[in-house]
């Protein structure tokens, strides 16, 4: 099947949706952002299989602390067929200090580059973007840092 012009929009609804997820300490939202068997690399956990090894390294990471994600600069690319598509997204992840560093603030520039497939929406549920191909999930992840700004102990002491 040839794509859409709303698979655009469901493929950004699937990237807001992790930040949405990490923002908001929904992490079982993650399972409607990646596959079960997603592979990824973080700077902080490279080589990781699996949805539940990324939650759990979410959890443990950013659980207890509060956040802001933001996207910025974007480019998707859909495949022809449109059953595949590679995304890279910039962002700023603010970490907001708590305990003895409130008021402090980190923040990682980045990108996440991403490769998505597209999944046949079951019941007629396309998430929310009527017309879209089926239902996007990011297959494998890659988070690389630009840049950090801030006060590291934030994510260490809270």
């Amino acid at each position: 099947m040839a794509p859409t012009p709303q698979d655009d929009l469901a493929l950004r609804n699937i990237l807001s949706r992790y930040c949405e997820a990490l923002d908001t300490k929904n992490f079982p939202l993650l399972d409607k952002v990646f596959v079960a068997d997603v592979q990824a690399n973080y700077p902080f956990n490279p080589d990781m299989k699996g949805v539940d090894t990324i939650r759990n390294a979410i959890i443990n990471r950013l659980g207890p602390i509060r956040t802001h994600h933001s996207l910025t600069t974007q480019i998707i690319t859909i495949s022809s067929d449109g059953k595949t598509a590679s995304t890279h997204t910039h962002f700023i992840g603010a970490h907001l200090g708590q305990g003895p560093h409130e008021g402090k603030v980190l923040s990682a520039y980045g990108r996440y580059v991403d490769e998505l497939v597209c999944l046949e929406a079951k019941d007629g549920d396309y998430e929310g973007v009527p017309g879209a191909s089926g239902i996007w999930r990011i297959k494998k992840r890659t988070v690389l840092f630009t840049g950090r700004v801030g006060d590291e102990m934030i994510m260490k002491e809270f």
